[in-house]
């Protein structure tokens, strides 16, 4: 795993010219660093198991919940800092001097203790009405007052992260990514064993505590520990960040507040039982199969964000990451409608089962991601937040509004119908409207490909919801069919294949 990690950073994404960027370097990025996410992703299913099993869907709800409210609180506080510090670390990187990177490294360590201090001290003054606006109850002030440590903890743990990330160190960050999932999963276990319900606060606080020390035992290795927390002129230099993080971190409220929003109003209309599935649902719909998109923010993003400015190598490099985004993730949610009914008692357990209709519903909700993701990009590649809060915005709105009450008329099942919705609709939001405002083309040469993808993994969809156990053979042959069409297109348009049957032949 050491020798991947170096491999990375040896040879990051920010190093290669990728205006011109081919296919095979698409599908190699995709799956370096969605295979170091993926080694991350078996950890937390590991951790996903431990919880359903020894706290059940209610059990699960209550983290949820409680990660839900303490996120937003920090998504409220921190000012952006852990977006808009690796723009400015990493200039600094790249053109100044080391004394300059850690001269500015100090001064984002200092607001970053500031805005986690000031979080904390928000939610601790919160922490009654928040456990209000959460359970329709003041049973819960305790418990958001404990929790209120995390929300400064955060701070700090984002700024480390923007600091490695601005700094190119790579292979630092898939470590940090590994080793937090590791000890996360190492704590939680015995509380949950023997607490329970009881433990779960107790266990968040822990965990977050366990993954600041490894962001900081890294981090420090590669600028030393240093803050003027009582220094004007370290809070001036800060400004231009918050500027920048602005909009990104009104957008990240719109997220956070839209999941907040969603699972409380799920509580409402249902029982806390039912936001455990929903999330289960959620995770195995969204959260595991996130992992083929891995690659956008570390090696897409930087491609695209050089050739923005040129609009047919933008067009060019979006078209790419389409084609290979939708040619992956086919088979690969074919497989998971198809497994589903077996993957939910050994991920989870048999009290999960009714989660596995929603989050069949609400697979179309990655295939329209697919689509739709290496455009909304465009908006952070052109330093464009107007454009990317308004497109954040009508989303959260939609989502907020339609999931819970698609839940409340239909149940899981509608809530999972709705979140594909709100994808198809967020996919055509963005193909619109950039199309309109950054002059973006569509390649529809690639409709035919696409469009017989879509055919086979709807009649999967249709088939795995059957309740006749015999149309799962149908389900079956569409993902063979669908595997058999990506592996085509990309055998024809990459070296990829060539390259694994020659390191198989060497080994």
């Amino acid at each position: 795993m050491h020798d991947i990690f170096l491999k990375m950073e040896e040879k990051t994404p920010h190093t290669v010219q990728e205006s011109d960027a081919t296919y095979d370097h698409v599908l190699k990025y995709t799956g370096l660093f969605g295979g170091i996410q993926g080694i991350t992703m078996l950890v937390s299913v590991a951790r996903n198991k431990v919880v359903s099993e020894f706290l059940g869907p209610s059990g699960m709800a209550l983290i949820n919940l409680f990660n839900n409210a303490i996120h937003l609180i920090n998504q409220s506080t921190d000012f952006g800092l852990s977006f808009s510090a690796v723009k400015h670390v990493a200039e600094l990187f790249d053109h100044g001097t080391e004394e300059e990177v850690h001269q500015f490294v100090k001064t984002v360590r200092t607001w970053c203790l500031f805005s986690g201090l000031l979080g904390m001290l928000i939610c601790l003054a919160l922490s009654r009405q928040i456990s209000y606006w959460t359970f329709e109850t003041y049973d819960y002030m305790p418990h958001f007052a404990i929790l209120s440590l995390m929300v400064g903890m955060l701070a700090v743990q984002g700024g480390e992260i923007a600091i490695l990330k601005g700094m190119k160190k790579l292979k630092k960050v898939a470590l940090i990514s590994v080793f937090s999932a590791l000890a996360t999963l190492l704590i939680s276990t015995p509380i949950y064993l023997f607490w329970g319900v009881d433990g779960i606060v107790c266990s968040l606080v822990l965990c977050t505590v366990a993954v600041l020390a490894i962001h900081l035992r890294e981090s420090t290795k590669v600028v030393p520990w240093s803050v003027s927390f009582f220094s004007k002129d370290e809070y001036s230099k800060g400004l231009p960040m918050l500027k920048l993080g602005v909009g990104y971190i009104i957008a990240g409220i719109f997220g956070q507040g839209a999941e907040y929003v969603i699972r409380a109003l799920i509580l409402r209309f249902g029982e806390l039982a039912d936001v455990g599935l929903y999330n289960s649902g959620y995770i195995l719909a969204v959260s595991y199969a996130n992992i083929v998109f891995v690659a956008f923010e570390a090696d897409y993003f930087p491609r695209l964000s050089a050739s923005h400015h040129d609009p047919e190598r933008m067009n060019k490099t979006i078209n790419q990451q389409i084609e290979v985004g939708v040619l992956l993730m086919a088979p690969v949610l074919t497989f998971f409608v198809l497994a589903m009914p077996v993957i939910v008692p050994l991920l989870f357990s048999s009290e999960f089962v009714d989660a596995v209709p929603m989050a069949i519903c609400a697979s179309f909700f990655m295939f329209f991601r697919a689509l739709a993701l290496p455009v909304a990009y465009l908006a952070l590649a052109k330093g464009d937040s107007h454009m990317y809060m308004l497109t954040e915005l009508v989303y959260d709105i939609f989502i907020a509004i339609a999931i819970p009450y698609a839940f409340k008329w239909w149940g899981l099942e509608g809530a999972g119908w709705a979140l594909s919705v709100a994808g198809f609709l967020d996919m055509m939001l963005v193909h619109v409207l950039y199309g309109i405002h950054y002059g973006y083309r569509f390649n529809f040469s690639k409709m035919k490909v696409y469009g017989f993808l879509f055919i086979c993994f709807t009649v999967a969809v249709i088939t795995a919801l059957h309740e006749n156990p015999w149309m799962k053979i149908v389900t079956a042959l569409m993902l063979v069919v669908s595997a058999i069409v990506s592996f085509r297109v990309l055998k024809s348009e990459t070296q990829i294949i060539p390259y694994i049957k020659q390191k198989l032949w060497r080994k």
